[in-house]
Formats: C-alpha cells, sequence, structure tokens
C-alpha cells in the first residue's frame, strides 16, 4: 500500500510546472514515469517555476541516474535502492582490485578495499602495478562509468541507466544537451546547464525519452559479462577463440567485438530450452545490493539451484516486495497464495510462485509459464554427493584460459578509465592458449566440490622508460566457479576416470594395480615456462597443488582425496546405472561389500 501512495503524492507534488509548457511532446520513461505526472524537475532539477529559458535550466543534471546525482534525485522515491547500490560490488569493483594485488604479490591475502573509489583521488604516479592494471584494464565495467567514454563499443554506465535503460540510441538532445553541457560525469552534484547556444524556436521537437526497463535482456548484461569467467558468453553458447574463427561468405563472422571472436558451443539449457534471461534467476537483492561491502561476488549473489528446483515457499502477504516486483514487471502475475524466497538471504523471487499447490515458474520477459524440475531423483540425495556443488556434475564445458602473458611498458601512455585520461604506463595482454574442456574439479569457494579454471595465471614481463625489459614475475592461479553451461548430468566416469577433472590437466591417464599413472600432453618447460609443473595442471597425482586459490576455503583435491575419487570409478564400471539394486541402500550396500558378500568382492 505504502508504494501506491508514494505514486499518488509524487504525481500530486509534481504535475504542475513550467517545464512541460516547452516539453508538453516528451515521450514517456515507463508507465511509472509519466511526464505529464513527474514532470521534468523531479529528476533533472532546475527551476521548474522559472519564466525563462534560462532560469528553468539553471542547476539541471542531464543523467540524474548517475549515482552521484542519484542520491539526490532518484532517492526521493528509491533511497533504499540507491545506498546499496553505492556499496554494490557492481559499482566498486573491489574484488577485482583485491584479488589482483593478491594475485601480483603486493599483498600476502585477500585485503579488503574501496575498489574504484579508493583509486579515483590517487595520484597516477603512486598507483601500484595491480592498481595501474586496474584501472586502465578492469575499471570501464561499472555501472558508474562515464558513458561518453566508449566510442565503437557498447556503453557502459551512466548509474541505474546503464541496466534499466531499454535503448542505447542517441537523440538529437541527448546531443544537444552534450554540445552544451560537455560530459555527463562532472564531480558537481548539480552540475550546471550551460546556455551557450540558444535554440532558435522557444518550442523544442518531440523527443523521444530513453525507455525504463526491469525486463532486462541479457544483452544489456553481457556488455561487462564477457570476461575474466566469461559467464555471460557461457549461457549463450559462446566461446571466445584464439583470435581466428570461423570463416563464411567472404568474412570473419561470430565477432564478440572488434578485437576477440567466438564459437558457438552448447549453451546453458536454461537458455537454449527455457529461453530464460539472467534476470530470470538473479535477484534485485543479488545484483544491486544488499547494502553491505562483500569482499568478493559469491558474497553478494544470494541465488542458488535449489531456490528453484527445490524452493521454499512462504505467505505471498508477507512478501510486498514480490508484489511490487510483479506490479512494475507487468506480465508475471501478482503473487496470491504462495511465492519462493531464496534460502540464503530470504529475497523474494516473485516470478516463482505456488499456486492451489502447484508450483509455477514465469519468465520475466514475457509471464509465461515455464516447466520447472524438481529434485526428485535419488542421486540427488545420496549422501557421498553432499559435497557436490550442482555445477559439479551439470557444467557441460567451462572456458579455460591459459597463460595470461601480461606486458608492462614503463615507457607507453594508456587510457585511466578511473581517470578519464592517458597515463603513464602502458598494457599488453596475451595467453598461451584457450580451451573448452570437461571441468577441472576443486574443492571451491563454498567448501563443495564444482568446476575450477584458471583465474588468472599471470606470466608478468616488465620493461623500463628505455625499453629495455627490466624483470618478470609469475603468479599461476586458479578459479573455481559455476561456468552457466548447464545441461543433463554427466556420466560417472566424466569425474571418476578423468585427469582433467582431477585437476591433473589432460593427458595419458590410467589406474593400474600399481597405483594410478598419468602422463602429460603438455610440458611447460619444453614449451619455454620457467615453472616445473605444466600450465594445466592444478595438482599433481600425489596431491601437492601447484597453483593458488584467492579464496579462503578454495583448493585442490589432495591425494586421499584422488585415491577415492578414482577408485570409486572400480565400482562404476559395472554399476553404472542409478537404477542399479546396490544405489537403493548404499550404506548397506558398502558393508556387504567390505564383508565379502558381494560377487565383486569375493573376486579381489
Amino acid at each position: 500500500m505504502k508504494f501506491f501512495t508514494l505514486i499518488l503524492f509524487t504525481i500530486f507534488l509534481y504535475a504542475n510546472e513550467s517545464c512541460l509548457n516547452c516539453h508538453k511532446n516528451t515521450s514517456d520513461i515507463d508507465n511509472f514515469h509519466k511526464i505529464k505526472e513527474m514532470g521534468c524537475a523531479s529528476c533533472h532539477g532546475g527551476n521548474k517555476e522559472a519564466l525563462s529559458k534560462v532560469e528553468a535550466h539553471k542547476n539541471m543534471v542531464l543523467n540524474p541516474a548517475r549515482l552521484e546525482h542519484a542520491k539526490i534525485f532518484c532517492a526521493k522515491c528509491h533511497k533504499s535502492i540507491v545506498n546499496r547500490i553505492n556499496k554494490s560490488i557492481m559499482n566498486t569493483q573491489s574484488g577485482i582490485l583485491d584479488v589482483l594485488k593478491y594475485q601480483f604479490k603486493e599483498s600476502n591475502s585477500i585485503v579488503k578495499s574501496k575498489g574504484i573509489k579508493e583509486l579515483q583521488n590517487k595520484p597516477s604516479s603512486k598507483l601500484s602495478l595491480a592498481e595501474d592494471h586496474f584501472s586502465k584494464m578492469c575499471a570501464a565495467c561499472h555501472i558508474n562509468a562515464d558513458e561518453n567514454l566508449f566510442k565503437n563499443i557498447p556503453k557502459r554506465g551512466g548509474g541505474c541507466m546503464d541496466c534499466h535503460r531499454e535503448s542505447k540510441k542517441i537523440s538529437k538532445l541527448d546531443s544537444h544537451f552534450r554540445r552544451n553541457n560537455g560530459s555527463s560525469s562532472s564531480p558537481s552534484m548539480q552540475p550546471s546547464f550551460s546556455q551557450k547556444r540558444e535554440s532558435k524556436s522557444n518550442t523544442l521537437k518531440p523527443y523521444k525519452h530513453p525507455k525504463f526497463t526491469t525486463r532486462i535482456k541479457n544483452q544489456t548484461c553481457l556488455k561487462c559479462h564477457n570476461r575474466s569467467n566469461r559467464i555471460g558468453l557461457s549461457y549463450i553458447g559462446e566461446f571466445e577463440s584464439e583470435g581466428y574463427n570461423h570463416f563464411s561468405k567472404g568474412k570473419v563472422d561470430n565477432k564478440i567485438d572488434i578485437h576477440r571472436s567466438f564459437y558457438k558451443l552448447p549453451a546453458d539449457i536454461h537458455h537454449s530450452s527455457g529461453k530464460l534471461a539472467c534476470i530470470d534467476c538473479h535477484t534485485e537483492v543479488g545484483v544491486m545490493g544488499d547494502g553491505k561491502e562483500h569482499l568478493h561476488m559469491e558474497g553478494a549473489v544470494d541465488i542458488s539451484c535449489i531456490d528453484c528446483h527445490n524452493p521454499k515457499f512462504v505467505d505471498a502477504n508477507s512478501q510486498p516486495l514480490a508484489i511490487k516486483l510483479a506490479f512494475i514487471n507487468g506480465k508475471v502475475p501478482l503473487p496470491k497464495d504462495k511465492v519462493a524466497v531464496t534460502k540464503r538471504k530470504n529475497t523474494p523471487l516473485y516470478n516463482l510462485q505456488k499456486i492451489d499447490n502447484s508450483v509455477k515458474f514465469f519468465r520475466k520477459s514475457d509471464g509465461k509459464e515455464i516447466n520447472l524440475p524438481l529434485l526428485k531423483k535419488p542421486y540427488h540425495s545420496h549422501s557421498f554427493h553432499k559435497r557436490l556443488d550442482c555445477s559439479a556434475c551439470h557444467s557441460q564445458w567451462i572456458p579455460s584460459c591459459y597463460g595470461c602473458h601480461e606486458i608492462y611498458f614503463k615507457s607507453g601512455k594508456q587510457f585511466d578509465w578511473i581517470k578519464h585520461k592517458a597515463t603513464n604506463g602502458q598494457w599488453l595482454e596475451l595467453r598461451s592458449f584457450l580451451r573448452y574442456e570437461d571441468n577441472t574439479l576443486a574443492i571451491g569457494y563454498n567448501g563443495k566440490i564444482m568446476p575450477s579454471a584458471p583465474g588468472c595465471q599471470v606470466i608478468m614481463n616488465i620493461y623500463d622508460k628505455n625499453g629495455t625489459y627490466e624483470h618478470k614475475f609469475d603468479s599461476l592461479a586458479y578459479g573455481a566457479w559455476s561456468p552457466h553451461t548447464v545441461g543433463k548430468s554427466k556420466k560417472c566416469k566424466s569425474c571418476h576416470n578423468s585427469s582433467s577433472a582431477l585437476g591433473l590437466g589432460q593427458g595419458i591417464f590410467k589406474n593400474t594395480k600399481e597405483g594410478l599413472k598419468f602422463t602429460p600432453y603438455f610440458n611447460s618447460i619444453k614449451s619455454g615456462f620457467d615453472f616445473n609443473f605444466n600450465i594445466d595442471s592444478l595438482v599433481d597425482i600425489n596431491g601437492t597443488q601447484n597453483q593458488s586459490f584467492s579464496r579462503e576455503k578454495a583448493r585442490a583435491f589432495n591425494k586421499k582425496e584422488i585415491n577415492k575419487i578414482t577408485n570409486a570409478y572400480k565400482c562404476i564400471i559395472c554399476h553404472n546405472k542409478w537404477n542399479d539394486k546396490i544405489y537403493k541402500d548404499f550404506n548397506k550396500s558398502k558393508e556387504m561389500f567390505y564383508n565379502k558378500k558381494t560377487k565383486c568382492a569375493k573376486e579381489i
């Protein structure tokens, strides 16, 4: 009720203003921000009672959704959200900076920073190597970046507009604003709206205002989520190639951007079958923040597979946010009976409802009901699978980027996305090779077994101001995450008899009576590297971990775990179907085996 009262109050407060005398032909932003009801000044500032153009346009802002302006304008109605988004990792990017400092050996552990905010006023000459790399290679991806800096690539930034704007097309009036006001990223809270160029006519032509939406498309998320662990690309079945690609009709196609190309691989089943967008799973709180400054992204995300496939329902009337979000969405039915909430933060999943004791999942883009399989299979409840993250069995492949060759030239210059200018120091990024392959499994950030891949393997070479080689260092690391390539569960042998799954790397793997034998395909020493383990080897056959993780709980399998995983394969050779009688009461089957009451035990 408070939500609808606020709308009525806003309409009453801003309905009558002089701006609409000239801007009468401006289109509505959406159904909740109608120009005739909201006016212009409530969002853009200025003097709504002025009678002259000059006076009316004083202290206006072009984009009130930039976060420094949003806490003045958007916060009138959305104070809680604005406060949360300022602290979100999507804005601060602190997690990236913290891990970089650890990877670049500038800190012995992951130390929480303020991210972009921490570097804004720090002189370029005082930046560490990791901070300079972050500023020039990473900081373009944050929601409050200056849109005007992006030319031949999809625009990013602009605060709330970064996600909630439907169209990125620049209108003639937008161009007019930019010509007169310059960059919209003025450090002032309410930069003045310059009137150096007066329009010949006092009446502006019809202006199509950018549309706002909460039904956000995947393309919006992909502006940023196409690098690092590349989950955005993986989800839609795209794998970044190594600089070459498919050639057809006289040209190279499948381009990610002007520099990168991709191969088509099996997409995540949620995309290929359900046509689900990222926002169908990821929640408002998980994306926009919960008001806390989390160390890593997984701390901010609140959704998990079981939240939908083994949902927890509560009374819909106890979740006003769910009703509000469904109302704004306009496609998903308003929750009336039961609505699901996440198990981690109790965030409402307004598109997952229980109606007349039937579980209903609705697609947010169009409200279509999607079939939702629930956890009923026996292998989901077995005790020996309790340590498995869902992604361990259901991920079809994972993008693996080996050998991140970072070359730093002190003599060069490069654009700094935080300082908005070129500063001393230039980076060149190369790679040894990319592979899409069966998952390397490891213990992840959540203490469960999940897919892992290089993330990242820093091989650093530094050249001084004269262009002479100065020094180098290596810091090879893996990261564990869900690659967003969900499909049907793999066969048991895909993990229990695979050198890649164990973390040994690719090669010839044998499980013999004398023990495990492994001959790798790749040889780091012969390939010119100066570390004595293979670049795709997370762990050796004795359980010695070769590469680091940037999470406390994350690690490779130890020797005991490697032996346990591979020993299970001896049973799986015969008992490879879940309707096998030994799985009906597995504890009893193990007892019979150890007491040599089974046929196979007697033969050993």
